[in-house]
């Protein structure tokens, strides 16, 4: 069946362009995933989730000074403060764009 305007091949790639990007390029996401070393207990995921963590923190705090090398500590703090404000809210933006794209892709 052809729409008005549309060729035939035009409209066998809509939908492709239509799957999220990550879809798209599962075969690159399946390699990705082989090579990743999982934790063997909730515990040893944890410990690895606090350790990247205090070094996620310590190189944001280390980034905030080297731009800023006269502000006092309370300065610092709230510019801390402000990033991850900043930080949680695109994040919440993704959150948000990803629930719909999941009831879209998956029904769910």
């Amino acid at each position: 069946m052809r729409r008005k305007g549309i060729h035939k091949r035009e409209a066998k790639s809509a939908p492709a362009r239509e799957l999220p990007l990550w879809l798209r390029r599962l075969d690159r996401v399946k390699v990705e995933v082989k090579g990743t070393q999982f934790p063997r207990t909730a515990e040893e995921g944890f410990r690895q989730c606090a350790a990247l963590s205090a070094t996620a923190l310590r190189w944001l705090e280390d980034s905030i000074r080297e731009a800023q090398p006269q502000a006092s500590e309370e300065q610092l703090e709230t510019e801390r403060r402000r990033l991850l404000a900043r930080l949680s809210a695109a994040e919440g933006r993704w959150l948000a764009k990803w629930r719909k794209e999941r009831v879209r892709y998956f029904r769910r």
